[in-house]
């Protein structure tokens, strides 16, 4: 038989001891997790915000990208210039402008 303090036997104060030491230690982690949650919370939900403004920011470039392909078009091409009037709706001296309207019931 050995004289070292752990191989004798706990007794219920040795237990209780354990115990509570087992019960601070829960409160302490769970005290964490209450005061964390919010901000685990906060953090999930920037997340999803910066992925909305990131496809935002991939539909504005895209949007980009066409006008600028559209302005050169305009800037080189006479014929999509004289389009882009014709749909407004002016035309040539001399010519006569004929609509059509949707039917609506």
């Amino acid at each position: 038989m050995s004289d070292h303090p752990d191989d004798r036997p706990l007794g219920l104060y040795g237990w209780l001891n354990r115990l509570l030491v087992v019960l601070i230690v829960l409160a302490v982690v769970v005290g964490i997790g209450i005061n964390y949650l919010p901000l685990i919370r906060q953090n999930q939900q920037m997340r999803e915000e910066v992925n909305l403004k990131r496809e935002e920011v991939a539909r504005l470039e895209a949007e980009v990208r066409r006008l600028q392909t559209e302005l050169k078009a305009v800037q080189s091409d006479p014929r999509t210039i004289e389009r882009k009037i014709r749909e407004l709706g002016y035309a040539k001296p001399g010519e006569v402008v004929v609509s059509f309207e949707n039917e609506r019931r």
